[in-house]
């Protein structure tokens, strides 16, 4: 039993249960994955004993409703029952830092990207050390805070990764990559390291990440790696999660926006791609989005419009579609370019009056309120709608 729709709340966690439990009280299913909005960890943990936690990754997200990002870390550190095990993403060190005192912690990781680099000009997180507070040093930034790290006062340092992932290669297939397996795994009980090559058929890297936390799962509860492997590559992305449309006009994809992060792995996933662009952005501020939408000036629209991507087309849409073209105005995008359209279904109908060729991508990134009527809205009017990636490019590795 899961909470596919992303409903990650008390509400919503408790309606899942009920799907999924017979009129007497009894469970249908024999495992229970959720996805926990962090706020909610605490008030789940005192009802549910979690045998397995994964955490990804710590961004700055809601600020209104979190506040600072070190009570966020905080609230889910202390919630966690001792007896639960965690998996955990050796790169984020505020991620890191909570399995210091965890026996048994799993650890994952990224040797490289395309992308590392030894300096960040990213606003990031997680700039000091959680141990002593001296501010961490870095050999590689992967982005944001996640990287290669170490406190040269105390010793904290990235853990080494029980799987690391390396070599890794994003293609119009998808990405490519390694994977290193450490020794004596103390979950998986494997005697040997392991050096084997994987595809998930979805581009961004932080795609990767998520991938790479989902392996980690199943290498916990002892799948076989030729069922992981496999499970990988038949992935279909969720609702919003690059998600593709072909509509009578064109063929666009969908995918969710929420943090100044993601939003900038999305724009680099954009640059990547290297097509010219037409983009329709959808900005709601609504209790599920955050009221406070000041993150929009973290974002690197700077990237965006720097010229690196022929934009063709830019729809700004939702409730706060002017502040997000005020966003892009600042960020040096020319003016003439920006269309203001705040009704959702209007704003869609403008995007399919436009000339779009064969070779231009159209994407749509909407926060998470506009996601779902956005997704009405194409499915109305598609031909089909499918993974990013088709499974024919893919056939036989």
């Amino acid at each position: 039993a899961y909470n596919r729709e992303g409903a990650n709340m008390l509400p919503g966690i408790a309606g899942t249960l009920l799907r999924n439990t017979s009129w007497g009280g009894k469970a249908k299913k024999n495992y229970l994955l959720l996805e926990v909005d962090e706020a909610t960890v605490p008030h789940l943990c005192r009802q549910l004993r979690p045998e397995l936690a994964v955490i990804t990754n710590f961004f700055r997200d809601q600020l209104d409703r979190y506040g600072e990002l070190d009570t966020t870390v905080k609230l889910v550190k202390d919630a966690l029952p001792p007896s639960t095990r965690l998996i955990l993403n050796a790169d984020d060190p505020l991620v890191a830092q909570i399995g210091l005192d965890r026996p048994h912690t799993f650890y994952y990781g990224v040797a490289g990207l395309p992308i590392s680099r030894e300096t960040n000009q990213e606003s990031r997180e997680g700039r000091y050390c959680s141990r002593c507070g001296r501010e961490l040093k870095y050999a590689t930034f992967h982005y944001g805070q996640l990287g290669i790290y170490r406190c040269e006062q105390c010793g904290f340092k990235r853990p080494q990764p029980h799987i690391e992932a390396y070599g890794v290669e994003q293609k119009p297939a998808g990405i490519f990559f390694r994977l290193e397996s450490k020794k004596d795994n103390d979950y998986a009980h494997r005697e040997e390291q392991e050096t084997t090559e994987y595809i998930i058929p979805l581009p961004g890297y932080y795609n990767l990440y998520n991938a790479l936390a989902a392996f980690s799962v199943a290498e916990c509860l002892g799948l076989d790696r030729g069922e992981i492997k496999q499970g990988l590559l038949n992935f279909v992305s969720d609702a919003g999660r690059m998600e593709q449309f072909v509509l009578p006009t064109c063929q666009l994809t969908l995918t969710l926006v929420k943090n100044p992060m993601g939003f900038n792995q999305v724009i680099n996933t954009l640059i990547e791609l290297g097509r010219p662009l037409h983009l329709m952005i959808a900005i709601n501020d609504l209790a599920a989005d955050g009221r406070d939408i000041s993150w929009l000036w973290d974002v690197d629209f700077e990237t965006l419009v720097s010229g690196e991507l022929e934009l063709k087309t830019v729809i700004c849409s939702g409730l706060r579609a002017e502040d997000m073209a005020l966003r892009l105005k600042y960020a040096g995008l020319n003016e003439e370019l920006i269309s203001i359209t705040k009704d959702l279904k209007e704003a869609v109908a403008e995007l399919e009056t436009r000339k779009i060729l064969s070779e231009e991508a159209v994407f749509i990134l909407p926060t998470y309120t506009a996601l779902f009527p956005l997704r009405d809205i194409l499915i109305s009017k598609r031909v089909s709608s499918f993974p990013v990636i088709a499974k024919t490019e893919v056939e036989g590795l």
